[in-house]
């Protein structure tokens, strides 16, 4: 909550025209959907949860800002796949680079889309599906667009303990792990924003928190939105409104219950997280109000007294830059050495890890260094930062200590995904995040950097 000179707390707000528009993109049974070398399965069997996609469309009462926010039940989706979508929305509705999110929720169990797949059993299914997803996108738009009224979104801190940090180390062997590390502590930052009509009533809720959604492993053999399906439910029956999750800088992070096969642990995880998310919703003020100080009401003790007030104003501006920065590219074997090591490969395990290192190589080209781009919004008195990595949970910790006047809400792999951006000390380790980077030690400070500068410029 905002604090302006010690005696009036308020919530960082936009006001403006606001809509909200959710499909289903349920894949179809038998599309190929192994996520894990572990498996020992290559299509789906069947559904735990329905996949989701929703946008919130967001426009200023006066003025022609416009920012589309569109979010969906997915693993990743690559950036040929994720552009040709982007392009799509786009050109239909007129809109440019800056106001287009498209970022998925990074679910383990929902299929890989990627075109190495389509090959392999199932992977028939998976170019039909793209293209279905890329209607429903136009579809939600237009609908989110066309219910959007004057509304208000604010945004309030909690916590929830459902992240560890998971760069550990096996007691036995001595093996660096993805697993949960107990001696790190996790950052367990949690934001919900909660948009209103003007009347008071809740239109949806945005809740980003940071924590891998792998609470199904390699044993699971359904589509399943993972955690995320359970803590919608737990929000939405409490508040009637759609709950949308924007997904953290988890890159070091895993939930308490991880690579599970039975989709209790993902209900369990997700029950989790949407009750702190209701606690948080419940802690906000009424939107457009804020708590001030009244002056001393004599008591027993003098009684310090606060009361709801009108704002003055709620920030009515939406801002938005596309950010680039240049990175290093690490050291990696080539494409005629990954594809010769392929050839010879036995192991399920082994030829996942290296087409995806494969596909790694071809998303950074072979030049030393490399064009970042991330995006950088103001939406009234809050801040989006929206990246195509899996940053470490740092990312969002520096920035949110970098601006603690304000909400910052950190999205990983928007706009298709590039690359894990861990943390210098982990570089020190044979961590898997620093194995399947892209670019060198100081990336993230790099990102970091070039994130702060950006939302000084635009704030």
């Amino acid at each position: 909550m905002f604090k302006e000179r010690q005696t009036i707390l308020r919530h960082p707000e936009f006001r403006g025209r606001i809509g909200v528009a959710r499909l289903d993109i349920t894949p179809p049974l038998g599309i190929h959907s192994r996520t894990w070398g572990s498996a020992k399965h290559d299509v789906a069997e069947g559904v735990h949860r329905p996949l989701l996609a929703t946008c919130v469309a967001l426009r200023e009462l006066e003025g022609d800002g416009e920012l589309v926010l569109i979010t969906l039940d997915a693993l990743v989706f690559w950036p040929l796949a994720a552009d040709k979508i982007r392009a799509s929305v786009e050109s239909r509705f007129g809109l440019q680079r800056h106001q287009v999110i498209f970022h998925p929720s990074h679910s383990h169990s929902a299929p890989f889309l990627a075109v190495r797949q389509l090959e392999k059993a199932g992977g028939d299914k998976i170019v039909p599906y793209l293209d279905t997803v890329s209607g429903v996108c136009c579809d939600l738009v237009a609908q989110a667009r066309a219910t959007a009224t004057e509304s208000i979104i604010g945004w309030a801190y909690g916590h929830c303990g459902l992240a560890f940090n998971r760069d550990a180390i096996d007691p036995a062997s001595g093996r660096d792990v993805c697993g949960l590390n107990l001696r790190e502590p996790a950052d367990d930052t949690l934001l919900v924003g909660r948009i209103t009509d003007t009347a008071g009533h809740i239109k949806a809720t945005l809740v980003n928190y940071a924590c891998h959604p792998v609470s199904l492993g390699g044993g699971n053999r359904l589509l399943s939105p993972d955690y995320v399906g359970a803590m919608r439910e737990i929000v939405e029956r409490d508040s009637e409104a759609p709950c949308v999750f924007l997904h953290g800088a988890s890159g070091d992070l895993t939930p308490r219950r991880s690579y599970e096969a039975n989709v209790e642990a993902a209900d369990q995880n997700g029950r989790e997280l949407g009750y702190a998310a209701l606690s948080t919703l419940a802690s906000m003020l009424p939107p457009g109000q804020q708590l001030a100080y009244a002056g001393i009401e004599e008591s027993g003790t003098p009684l310090g007294t606060w009361k709801l007030q009108p704002k003055p104003s709620v920030n009515g501006q939406l801002r938005a830059k596309v950010v680039t920065t240049r990175l290093k590219v690490k050291d990696m074997p080539t494409r005629s050495e990954l594809k010769a090591q392929l050839a010879v490969a036995k192991e399920r395990y082994q030829i996942e890890v290296l087409e995806r290192a494969l596909g790694r190589r071809d998303q950074v080209g072979d030049e030393p260094e490399n064009d970042f781009s991330f995006m950088v919004c103001k939406i009234g008195d809050a801040f989006m930062v929206s990246t195509p990595a899996e940053a470490y949970s740092r990312f969002q910790t520096d920035l949110r200590q970098k601006f603690p006047q304000t909400a910052v809400a950190v999205l990983n792999l928007s706009d298709g995904t590039t690359t894990y951006l861990p943390k210098p000390s982990a570089f020190k380790s044979d961590v898997y995040q620093v194995r399947v980077a892209l670019y060198e030690i100081g990336s993230l400070d790099n990102v970091t950097r070039a994130a702060t500068d950006a939302i000084a410029a635009i704030g």
